[in-house]
């Protein structure tokens, strides 16, 4: 198959959990070894979420890709679409390179499972590793996990559940202060004490929203950890050359959480950041942060 006709359309939405084409970045994927896969994904030259302005790759779009691939990957291994996919883990570290503003960029996303379980003859686990790359030049790297569940066994996992959803608020940060262009985008509200945030959730937001959710979704979470490192260091510009999330319990809607930024061990000359989700003092999400430096 030619390389273009690889990048001409867009794979069904509901394979990746999505609603909205726009938002469904996997154009094709194809099993490549008993293990390896290989999926193709087109970025578009702007989009209203995603984007770095140096044109380097975006951490929360590669993210974004990779969460496809692996529930695509789910879907063609055999799992039912009724049945809900968790990631307890994922891993991104991005290249130094520069993408064409000019061409959607065409990435080809190489996948390799290292670790697959089965229960009752269907898929239950998962763990891969993912390398990007465009005109095999590679862009970066990453990993993710999955575990998945039927409806009956998700609703054990999540508890009892407290029915009304927090009020979105309204004292958020300024977007520009955490390098968004519009308020829409801001996932944190105002600091009541240095380096911690208020988590800020608008279930209508059209990226993180796109298909209905009965939680935070963690791609949210990683976006609102990454504005929270921006306004700790006061670089709205900042991005991650390197991030490993770690996703510990389901966050409800209702839930009140902090998002609080600390130093990595006592020796930081490497620049580490942790950032923790924080609810009633429990740390539901983790991640390390490695920041790239600035251009």
């Amino acid at each position: 198959m030619r390389d273009e006709a690889l990048f001409a359309a867009s794979v069904r939405r509901e394979l990746v959990h999505k609603r909205s084409v726009s938002e469904v970045f996997l154009t094709h994927f194809v099993q490549s070894s008993s293990r390896r896969f290989v999926a193709r994904a087109q970025w578009p030259r702007w989009h209203v979420f995603y984007g770095s302005p140096d044109d380097s790759p975006d951490s929360a779009l590669m993210a974004e890709t990779l969460r496809q691939a692996v529930i695509f990957l789910c879907h063609l291994c055999g799992v039912p679409l009724a049945h809900k996919l968790l990631m307890p883990h994922m891993r991104i570290s991005v290249a130094a390179a520069t993408l064409d503003p000019m061409v959607p960029a065409q990435v080809a996303v190489e996948l390799n499972v290292k670790d697959m379980k089965l229960s009752a003859g269907r898929l239950s686990a998962l763990t891969v590793s993912a390398r990007f790359a465009i005109d095999g030049a590679v862009i970066g790297e990453g990993a993710a996990s999955a575990r998945i569940v039927n409806a009956a066994t998700y609703q054990r996992l999540r508890g009892a559940v407290p029915a009304a959803p927090e009020e979105y608020g309204g004292d958020l940060l300024d977007c520009v202060d955490v390098g968004h262009a519009t308020q829409r985008n801001v996932m944190l509200g105002q600091s009541q004490r240095p380096f911690a945030w208020p988590l800020r959730v608008d279930p209508t937001h059209p990226i993180f929203f796109d298909h209905p959710l009965d939680h935070v979704p963690g791609m949210l979470l990683v976006e609102a950890a990454r504005q929270a490192v921006r306004a700790s260091c006061s670089r709205p510009d900042a991005d991650f050359a390197l991030f490993k999330a770690e996703f510990t319990k389901l966050i409800e809607f209702s839930y009140p959480v902090d998002v609080v930024v600390t130093k990595a061990g006592s020796n930081n000359s490497a620049g580490v950041l942790k950032v923790r989700m924080l609810h009633n003092g429990e740390t539901l999400m983790s991640l390390q942060a490695w920041v790239k430096d600035p251009r």
